[in-house]
C-alpha cells in the first residue's frame, strides 16, 4: 500500500498507529484491531465525510477498513470507482467494483458498476447489471437511499432506449416517476417525466405523453413545475384542452414569468391554424414590451396579404413592431434587422391604405403612429377589443402589464 501525507489536523493520540499503518510494507498482522477501527473511524468521520481526503486517502482508507465495516467498504470504493470514471480510467473502475461487490453486495455500487459498463459499451451487461440491483429483494426502500432507486431506474431506461427497447424503457421511466413524486424528489421527477414524455412523443403517443404528464402540473410556481408546464406547452400543446391552457398560460402569469409565456404562445402561432392565435400572440408581445425579435414575425404574419394590409387595423400592427424595434433591448439579436423590416411594412400598408411612400412620414405623424404617440398599447387594446373571445388568463395578463 503506497504511503499517505500525514493529515494536519490528525489527533496526537492517532499518530503513532497511523505511522505504522503508513509505513510501505504493513500489515494488519502488524497493528492491533482496535488502533486501525479509531484510525479508519477518524479517516472515516473527519476527512471523507468533510470532504477532504483526495483518492489517494481514500485508496488507503479503502485498504485499511476494518471487514466487519462492509457498509463503508462499498462506500468508500464507490467513491473511488466514479473518481475513475471521471478520469476516463473505465477499467479500473470496474474491477474494484466487481472486486469489493464479490465481498460485499450494495446497490449504489451496483449502480456505478452498470455506468462503467456502459462507458465501456457493454450495454447488455450495463442492462442486466442494473436490472439485478432493481430486482433485487435484499435492496429494500430502507436500506436503499430513494434518490439512488430513481436515478437507477433512470439510467435503466436511457439504457434501454439506447438499446432500442423502447417498450421495455416504459416500464422503470414511470417507476421512476412514482417513486420521485412519493419522494418529493422534483428534480429527479422532472427528469423522468421528461425522458418519457418524449420518449412516447417520439412513438405518436401524444396523447399517452400528455396522460402521464397532467397529473404532476400544479398551479404553485417552482423551478421543476416551469420546466413541466414548459414542455407541455412546447411539446404537447395540441393535447391541450382550453382550460389546460388558460391554466398554464395563468401559471406563468402568476409567477411574473410573461417571457415564458410569450415564447411558448409565438411557438404556437408558427402553426396556429386560427388567425386569434397569432392576435394572442402578437397582443401578449405588445402587453410586455416582448423583443421585436419575437414580434415583428407575427405582425408580418398577419398582414400577410393585400386585404390584411387594408383593414383599419393594418396601421396600427405595423407601427407597434416598429416602435418595438426603437426601444433598445438586450434581448433582441437582430434589433435592426427588424426595424428596417418593419419600417418596409409600414410603407407597405401604407401603400395599401392610399398613402403615396413620400407622404408615409406625415402620414405617421397624422395618425399618431410613433412610439412616442403610445402606438403600442393603442394597437394592443384594439387587437384585443377584435377576437373573438378572451379568455381569464389574457384579462389576467392585461392586468399584469397596467401594473408595470
Amino acid at each position: 500500500m503506497t504511503p499517505i501525507n500525514p493529515p494536519a489536523e490528525l489527533p496526537d493520540s492517532l499518530k503513532a498507529s497511523f505511522s505504522l499503518m503508513n509505513t510501505t510494507d504493513a500489515s494488519r498482522a502488524h497493528v492491533n484491531p482496535a488502533s486501525i477501527r479509531s484510525v479508519t473511524d477518524w479517516f472515516y468521520t473527519e476527512r471523507w465525510h468533510q470532504d477532504r481526503a483526495d483518492t489517494a486517502e481514500l485508496t488507503w482508507l479503502l485498504h485499511w477498513l476494518p471487514d466487519e465495516q462492509p457498509e463503508r467498504i462499498a462506500e468508500i470504493a464507490d467513491a473511488l470507482c466514479i473518481s475513475q470514471l471521471q478520469a476516463g480510467e473505465i477499467d479500473s473502475a470496474i474491477t474494484l467494483a466487481e472486486d469489493t461487490l464479490a465481498k460485499h453486495d450494495d446497490f449504489c455500487l451496483r449502480h456505478t458498476l452498470a455506468l462503467a459498463q456502459s462507458a465501456k459499451g457493454d450495454l447488455n451487461q450495463a442492462i442486466g447489471t442494473l436490472e439485478q440491483a432493481l430486482n433485487n429483494s435484499a435492496f429494500t426502500e430502507a436500506n436503499t437511499p430513494p434518490e439512488q432507486r430513481i436515478q437507477a431506474s433512470l439510467d435503466l431506461a436511457r439504457l434501454l432506449q439506447n438499446a432500442k427497447a423502447l417498450f421495455k424503457a416504459m416500464r422503470p421511466a414511470r417507476q421512476a416517476i412514482a417513486l420521485a413524486a412519493q419522494n418529493h424528489e422534483e428534480a429527479l421527477l422532472v427528469e423522468a417525466l421528461t425522458l418519457l414524455v418524449r420518449q412516447l412523443i417520439e412513438q405518436g403517443g401524444s396523447d399517452e405523453a400528455w396522460e402521464a404528464l397532467k397529473p404532476h402540473l400544479n398551479d404553485t410556481y417552482s423551478t421543476g413545475q416551469k420546466v413541466l408546464w414548459t414542455l407541455a406547452f412546447s411539446e404537447l400543446s395540441n393535447e391541450l384542452s382550453e382550460a389546460d391552457r388558460d391554466r398554464g398560460a395563468l401559471f406563468f402569469l402568476e409567477a411574473n414569468e410573461p417571457d415564458a409565456l410569450i415564447r411558448l404562445w409565438v411557438k404556437r402561432a408558427e402553426t396556429a391554424k386560427e388567425q386569434d392565435d397569432v392576435l394572442v400572440a402578437y397582443i401578449l408581445c405588445l402587453l410586455f414590451r416582448a423583443p421585436v425579435d419575437a414580434a415583428a414575425p407575427l405582425a408580418a404574419k398577419l398582414l400577410l396579404r393585400d386585404k390584411d394590409r387594408q383593414t383599419e387595423r393594418a396601421p396600427l400592427i405595423a407601427a407597434a413592431a416598429m416602435a418595438l424595434a426603437e426601444i433598445p433591448d438586450e434581448r433582441s439579436i437582430k434589433r435592426a434587422h427588424w426595424y428596417r423590416d418593419a419600417m418596409i411594412q409600414l410603407i407597405s400598408v401604407a401603400r395599401h391604405q392610399g398613402v403615396p411612400e413620400a407622404a408615409v412620414k406625415q402620414w405617421a405623424e397624422d395618425e399618431r403612429l410613433l412610439l412616442e404617440h403610445g402606438v403600442i398599447e393603442r394597437a394592443a387594446k384594439q387587437l384585443i377589443n377584435e377576437l373573438a373571445s378572451r379568455p381569464n388568463w389574457l384579462l389576467r395578463a392585461i392586468e399584469k402589464a397596467g401594473q408595470k
